[in-house]
């Protein structure tokens, strides 16, 4: 499932974003150690953003030459952090944006090279690039709001990450003219999919759970809500509802970076 293209559009998408709200720093506001919980600055933040673009672009070179080891014991994400955190004592806001742009070029130039994109490869894209600014840009746009950030928002972004790698995979598994016993295809489950997540993201755009006012079917059972939808996939092929699926799924996250914390209506409505 995955699209060499679009993921690095992705990628591209959300260092963008990323590098809007940085740009929305003041000058006296870099050395404020309350962008996160841990105390760290955006600069640290920043050095931690380019450290999980290097260790990405390490995976994917490693896979590329045969020599990476899935089996491996993974370094704790705590000491990763930490390393990456110590590193930023030496660099200035400008050195760090220059750090996060090297590590852009060498984790795109790592995904492009791959001769496969394996469900590995693809996990690691994702999460170290798109997800992970999403989650930044949800911190770093509560901090300069003057609001916590949401702690539930990188868990949330990580699972989704998770998910979507391993519902991607078995989606490439499934026999595309296959039915389940109630009569859906590969292309139903994947806009049904669709539709929910474009669903939730709308939730967060309104800043609010289900239901009315933004919500114009609120009434309508949601029994009947999935055999609209189903209407609608019949007439699409594989290749159209996976656009729409991958459409979706990633308008989830961008919006997903913007829940407010200080109302939990969009993430527990």
């Amino acid at each position: 499932m995955p699209d060499r293209t679009r993921l690095l559009e992705d990628e591209a998408q959300g260092a963008a974003a990323f590098e809007a709200v940085v740009g929305e720093i003041p000058d006296d506001r870099w050395d404020d150690r309350t962008v996160t919980p841990e105390g760290w600055t955006p600069v640290v933040l920043m050095a931690h953003v380019a450290g999980w673009l290097d260790e990405c672009a390490d995976v994917l070179e490693a896979m590329r030459a045969g020599t990476w080891d899935p089996d491996a014991a993974d370094e704790p994400v705590d000491t990763i952090n930490a390393r990456q955190a110590s590193r930023a004592a030496a660099l200035t806001p400008q050195s760090a944006q220059e750090a996060i742009a090297a590590a852009r070029l060498r984790a795109r130039a790592a995904w492009e090279a791959l001769p496969e994109l394996t469900q590995d490869a693809w996990s690691w894209f994702e999460e170290s690039g798109p997800n992970h600014y999403a989650k930044h840009v949800h911190d770093l746009t509560a901090w300069l709001a003057g609001a916590p950030s949401d702690p539930h928002v990188g868990a949330m972004l990580q699972d989704d990450a998770e998910g979507w790698v391993a519902f991607g995979a078995a989606i490439d598994a499934a026999d595309p003219s296959a039915r389940d016993d109630q009569g859906w295809s590969v292309a139903d489950v994947c806009f049904h999919v669709a539709m929910w997540f474009e669903r939730g993201a709308e939730c967060v755009e309104h800043d609010a759970g289900w239901g009315s006012p933004w919500e114009t079917d609120a009434d309508v059972p949601t029994e009947e809500v999935n055999a609209g939808f189903l209407a609608r996939s019949r007439a699409m092929t594989l290749g159209e509802a996976r656009g729409a699926l991958h459409d979706d799924a990633e308008g989830w996250v961008a919006f997903g970076a913007l829940i407010d914390a200080a109302d939990p209506m969009a993430r527990d409505g």
